[in-house]
């Protein structure tokens, strides 16, 4: 016999309907006619499953190409890859545990999408939209959080050939998505509602290095990092660039300016009724919070010890006028409730 032809395959026929294995008692015309119709039915299940199978994996070797060679590490295509693994596994079990009859030995069996992915396209930066753009957002930070901050901290002596050379370095990871441009937006948004206002100048031309990376990618077709040196050569080189460039960034820092104006008051704005409805207004309307505040220091320690006489002592030193402001303010609050049954309180009267 030959050496190096595979049988095995022959292991998987199953045996003919004319196969004489009915027992004498049964019709043998209705038998063979059951086990024909179970055996079709069992494949038309099998055929839709693998229509299902071979139409997910397309959809997913879509998206996935979308992403290129630029974006292959991005979590969300590394999370397609592995899909796009688990679904052709499953279609080559179902092709290796096939069962060969009479009515498919001589039928082309379904063609199947492979991947490879040692031959993908190089393309550009993919610009995600919707849920993608947030997915994968904190594990990307986790990770690379120490990197990101080192990548601002250059904006600082603004040595462009600095970040250039950073950026050749580490730019498959800060160019992968949208996560480092939202990473350092939210820290440009950060350092002007804090009144840094030099440092978000700096994050902000940080930040637009590497827009203007990924625009050039998605204009190119071309991976963002094959610009790097291109692109920040024009920037030191040309005089005309740098300006043009400097202009964006400063159009780009008045707009965040602007949004941590709006920013500061929406987020004033929730805290104030996240207080109000932890903390409800006493029975003159005022908030107990607002008005311990802006109460002496001996009248607070007295509130926060609940020493009745320290509290005693703090508003006899004060004078009268500052006196009655503040303790009607604090029955107003809730904060001090009077003896009724002596009468209305002196600064009532």
């Amino acid at each position: 016999m030959p050496s190096g032809f595979d049988y095995s395959k022959w292991d998987k026929i199953e045996l003919s309907d004319d196969e004489d294995d009915v027992h004498p008692n049964i019709d043998k015309d209705s038998w063979f006619r059951h086990k024909h119709r179970d055996r079709v039915e069992n494949e038309e299940d099998e055929t839709k499953k693998r229509l299902q199978l071979e139409k997910k994996l397309k959809q997913l070797t879509k998206d996935y190409e979308v992403f290129g060679t630029a974006g292959k590490e991005h979590l969300k295509a590394k999370k397609l890859k592995k899909e796009i693994d688990e679904v052709q596994e499953e279609l080559d079990k179902m092709e290796r545990e096939k069962k060969l009859n009479v009515d498919n030995m001589s039928k082309t069996v379904d063609s199947k999408t492979l991947i490879d992915a040692g031959k993908d396209t190089p393309g550009p930066e993919p610009r995600l939209q919707g849920e993608a753009i947030a997915e994968g957002y904190v594990e990307f930070v986790e990770q690379n959080e120490e990197l990101l901050e080192k990548y601002i901290s250059l904006g600082e002596e603004e040595d462009l050939e600095a970040v250039m050379n950073f950026m050749k370095e580490h730019g498959a990871a800060l160019l992968q998505g949208e996560h480092a441009e939202s990473y350092l937006l939210l820290d440009c948004l950060e350092k002007e509602m804090n009144g840094m206002h030099k440092e978000m100048l700096q994050s902000c031309r940080q930040f637009q290095f590497l827009s203007q990376l990924r625009e050039w990618s998605r204009a190119s077709g071309r991976p963002a990092r094959d610009s790097v040196f291109a692109i920040f050569s024009r920037i030191i080189e040309h005089e005309g660039t740098r300006e043009s460039f400097e202009d964006t960034v400063k159009q780009f820092a008045d707009r965040v300016a602007k949004r941590a104006v709006v920013k500061k008051k929406e987020m004033d704005a929730e805290m104030a009724a996240e207080r109000k409805s932890l903390n409800p207004t006493g029975p003159g309307g005022l908030d107990p919070m607002e008005v311990f505040e802006t109460l002496p220091k001996e009248m607070q320690i007295a509130f926060q010890t609940k020493d009745a006489q320290r509290l005693q002592a703090a508003v006899e030193a004060l004078s009268d006028e500052d006196a009655k402001y503040h303790l009607q303010r604090c029955e107003d609050s809730g904060l001090w409730v009077p003896n009724r049954e002596a009468g209305a309180p002196p600064y009532r009267g």
